[in-house]
C-alpha cells in the first residue's frame, strides 16, 4: 500500500530570510504562517511555499511557476517587490504567455498567463 501523503509544498533556498519573506510578502500577496531564522512558511493561492535558510545559497533555477490573470503587472510587482525579470515574455503555446523572473534571493521562477 502507498505511503498517505497529507500535504505536498515547495521549497527554496534563500539566504536572506526576512528579504525573500518581504519579496514574496510585497510581490504575491504571501501569508505568513511560520516565520523561523532558518525556515518560513508561506501560501500562495492554497499553496505552501518553503523559505530555507542556506548562507552560500547562489540561486538558480527553481521549477516553481505562477499562473497569473495579468503578465505585465505581475512583471511590474516582482520588480517592485526587488526582484528582477530575466527571460522577456513568450508565447509558448496558443495564448500562453510566460517570462522568467528573480526573487530578490537569484531563485529563478516562471511567470504564466493563459
Amino acid at each position: 500500500m502507498p505511503t498517505q501523503v497529507v500535504e505536498t509544498f515547495f521549497s527554496i533556498a534563500v539566504q536572506d530570510m526576512n528579504r525573500a519573506t518581504n519579496f514574496y510578502v510585497t510581490a504575491f500577496g504571501a501569508a505568513v504562517s511560520a516565520a523561523l531564522p532558518f525556515w518560513s512558511s508561506l501560501h500562495i493561492a492554497s499553496v505552501r511555499l518553503g523559505l530555507a535558510l542556506v548562507l552560500d545559497h547562489a540561486g538558480g533555477t527553481t521549477g516553481l511557476h505562477f499562473a497569473v490573470v495579468d503578465l505585465p503587472d505581475a512583471r511590474a510587482s516582482v520588480e517592485r517587490a526587488g526582484g528582477r525579470v530575466v527571460r522577456p515574455s513568450v508565447e509558448v503555446a496558443p495564448g500562453v504567455v510566460v517570462s522568467d523572473v528573480t526573487d530578490t534571493e537569484g531563485n529563478v521562477f516562471t511567470l504564466t498567463q493563459r
